[in-house]
């Protein structure tokens, strides 16, 4: 909700841009007024309740001693003694590996700037539906969680296998120079949304891929979930995983950056996300279906 308030503010902003030039930096209120959101986000969390009063009537509430730093730092080495949360590392590294393509390749290369953020408006939405309607799945107490594990990883893997090869068909088309292998803004006039005609497949696209990296994301934090029932530790895991996922995005940005060319990096992002799928079935298919009261450390019973 976040981004798509962000998104919202810097498409009224760009709104009376110069749309028909093939590049326009971004004005300085754009700077300003997202610097202004974080400061009054942060704001905000001075006025959070001190959890010894927050009052539950159908629930319990467990608190948690504070560990100090070392205690931690032990806890967090004595993680890697799980091998399960390692079998998920590639499912991690990819989670936002494709960001860089998607927005700098896709959506910042064909599109001017006040198309750029309302794309962005439909791309967060899409995660949002997307992560919102697999909840129904991943909650239905009805199907063993095993089950319920597998079909969304079925259903993450046959989406994904679709938008990745309509982007590389989009891509032939549209996006690749015979030269350099990189869009050529100079040459071509970048997409605006009201060239129905012209944004309709890409935008389309842009949120289908919204879709898929709000599958990826929620199917990571649910099988995160099945490993223990003890929040702490599903925190620590949790961290886990959003460092590796910021080192695959570092390595993207750093794709980019050296100008690899568009076939070279759908190419390496395709190719880590059908690397993920095997160690994420495994885990997948060895799921213990019923819940963990002790938090043991190896959850899996895969007799």
């Amino acid at each position: 909700m976040g981004a798509i308030c962000g998104s919202i503010v810097l498409f009224a902003i760009n709104f009376n841009q110069n749309y028909r030039l093939s590049y326009v930096p971004p004005p300085m209120a754009s700077y300003i007024v997202l610097a202004s959101l974080e400061v009054l986000g942060a704001f905000c969390a001075l006025f959070l309740v001190p959890f010894a009063n927050v009052h539950r009537e159908v629930m319990c509430i467990r608190s948690y001693d504070f560990l100090d730093a070392r205690i931690e730092a032990y806890e967090m080495l004595y993680m890697f003694r799980d091998r399960w949360i390692l079998v998920l590392i590639p499912l991690f590294l990819v989670s936002n590996f494709f960001y860089t393509y998607q927005w700098t390749l896709v959506n910042g290369a064909i599109f001017n700037l006040r198309t750029r953020a309302f794309n962005s408006i439909i791309y967060w939405t899409s995660q949002i539906l997307a992560a919102f309607a697999i909840s129904f799945l991943h909650d239905y107490k009805h199907l063993p969680r095993r089950w319920r594990g597998t079909i969304s990883l079925v259903i993450v893997t046959m989406l994904t296998c679709i938008v990745w090869g309509c982007s590389l068909a989009y891509q032939l088309v549209h996006l690749d120079s015979p030269l350099t292998g990189r869009a050529d803004a100079a040459t071509d006039s970048l997409i605006d949304f009201t060239q129905f005609k012209r944004s309709g497949i890409p935008t389309t696209l842009f949120f289908s891929m919204g879709v898929v990296a709000a599958l990826w994301q929620s199917l990571a934090y649910w099988l995160i979930g099945t490993i223990s029932e003890d929040s702490a530790m599903i925190a620590r895991y949790a961290g886990f995983h959003k460092s590796i996922q910021s080192m695959g995005a570092m390595v993207a940005w750093q794709l980019e950056a050296q100008s690899v060319s568009f076939m070279v990096q759908i190419i390496v992002n395709w190719s880590l996300v059908v690397a993920a799928l095997p160690p994420t079935l495994y885990f997948t298919l060895n799921i213990k279906n019923e819940r963990q009261e002790k938090y043991p450390m190896n959850f899996i019973d895969i007799a």
